[in-house]
């Protein structure tokens, strides 16, 4: 094909404004996301695990009422589930359960821990001893009703005790529970229009009772009500992998390919934000799941086999 210098001319004209529209997307995303650093810095070495040990791909983090901190990972090389007090001395493990593929890890306001196997289907409750109380799903056993789920990645839950579960990876819904376990609803499909969802990879619950979901694959976080019924979603917080509920408003949130997390309020509006891309120390690359401390210190897990822990400078 030969092509003029008139025809060269509306070519380049033409990516150069591609080229403006996307620079003003980019901008006004990055202004929205605020410039603000919140000042976090990492504190290097900070998890003492038991000696011959080490950590794999870290999948979940939790912590309880006491600031004990519960790590999920996929690891051969230390148990499924080690737990670590706030300054990171080694407490104990499990590993009485045989897991396909841990995914997220949760404790409820009674500090019982709930295990996410996404690769069984399956999700555990166990009481601080780790005695299995209870499961939903039914272990090795895909479904789409509500008895069944199909490799879920989250749960989350109410001042009530109902229990929302984000059935991701393959069903694409949410499904809500009472405190025994008993299926209520579900809300959800796959797609990218207002309340559908491409991977609700991770799920949170307000005060109010307002429902907030990581949709990874759609690089969103829509709102529903207690109910499901979709109330707004934020796309400006970037590929979100997980969310958790600070107990004076808000989330954060990371996002693993921009390798920041985000300080929102319960309004979706950024506070500031700390970190980069890239896996060296202080670095949020490949960030999974995040919780937080009391005295506001952030753990991040990753799955490039990394376990970190920020503090406000």
């Amino acid at each position: 094909m030969i092509m003029n210098s008139g025809d060269i001319e509306k070519i380049q004209t033409y990516c150069r404004g591609d080229l403006l529209a996307f620079l003003l997307r980019k901008r006004a995303w990055e202004v929205k996301r605020s410039p603000t650093d919140l000042g976090y810095r990492v504190v290097p070495g900070w998890e003492q695990l038991p000696e011959s040990q080490s950590l794999g791909p870290v999948a979940g983090v939790a912590t309880d009422s006491e600031d004990r901190i519960y790590v999920f990972q996929r690891g051969q090389d230390a148990p499924p589930l080690l737990c670590f007090d706030s300054e990171g001395k080694f407490l104990f493990s499990w590993s009485h359960i045989q897991f396909r593929q841990p995914h997220m890890v949760h404790c409820d306001r009674d500090d019982n821990v709930w295990l996410i196997d996404d690769g069984a289907h399956v999700i555990y409750k166990l009481s601080q001893e780790g005695k299995i109380l209870f499961t939903l799903g039914v272990k090795g056993i895909p479904g789409e009703d509500g008895t069944h789920f199909n490799r879920p990645t989250d749960i989350a839950f109410n001042v009530q005790g109902e229990m929302y579960v984000s059935d991701g990876y393959e069903n694409k819904r949410i499904a809500k529970f009472d405190p025994e376990g008993n299926f209520i609803l579900q809300w959800g499909a796959l797609g990218d229009e207002p309340g559908q969802f491409a991977l609700p990879h991770a799920i949170s619950v307000d005060k109010d009772g307002l429902v907030y979901v990581a949709d990874r694959a759609n690089w969103q976080v829509p709102v529903f009500d207690p109910d499901g019924t979709f109330i707004e979603q934020w796309t400006h917080i970037g590929r979100p992998s997980d969310l958790v509920h600070v107990s004076d408003g808000g989330f954060f949130i990371c996002d693993g390919p921009s390798g920041r997390v985000t300080r929102v309020s319960n309004s979706g509006e950024v506070i500031g934000f700390f970190g980069k891309p890239g896996s060296e120390p202080g670095q949020i690359g490949a960030a999974h799941s995040i919780t937080y401390l009391s005295n506001s210190d952030v753990i991040v897990g990753h799955l490039d086999e990394r376990l970190q822990k920020f503090t406000r400078r």
